[in-house]
């Protein structure tokens, strides 16, 4: 089944997410911040460059292969500032077009300008609060594997 990134600071709705998933079955890889992500993903960090061999036999020692989501979950609550929301568009903007973006938000007028700045054709879905975690899982499952079959 196609994997699912999961993006947010609050460590107990990310592990309760995380977990739900992966008793569905999911891959999942779940980040405090973009950055952590643009690291998981592969992207270049300042001053550290290594090989593809040597990549590669790294992540099979920490037992992790490459990791390609086909759905990003972002809880924009957990966004601190613009910057950090310039990070996530970045990001998003090396990524497939087709991964779709999900976002978790409140509704308060800050979350509200950082979906504005995630608008785009890859915001598939925004979820205001309060979210129903068992719903959640389920729609996350049947995207995912709509993708895969």
């Amino acid at each position: 089944m196609p994997g699912v990134l999961i993006i947010s600071r609050d460590w107990q709705s990310r592990a309760l997410l995380r977990a739900q998933l992966i008793e569905e079955g999911c891959e999942v890889r779940a980040v405090t911040s973009p950055g952590e992500a643009r690291q998981l993903l592969g992207r270049a960090t300042a001053g550290i460059q290594r090989s593809k061999a040597e990549s590669r036999r790294s992540n099979l020692k920490a037992g992790q292969g490459p990791f390609a989501p086909a759905l990003v979950v972002v809880d924009v609550s957990s966004v601190s500032d613009r910057p950090e929301v310039e990070q996530l568009r970045n990001l998003l903007q090396g990524r497939p077009a087709d991964v779709p973006l999900w976002i978790i938000a409140s509704r308060c007028s800050a979350e509200e300008e950082w979906v504005g700045m995630l608008k785009g054709p890859r915001l598939e879905k925004v979820l205001f609060r309060p979210i129903d975690a068992g719903k959640l899982v389920e729609e996350i499952k049947s995207r995912v594997q709509g993708v895969d079959g």
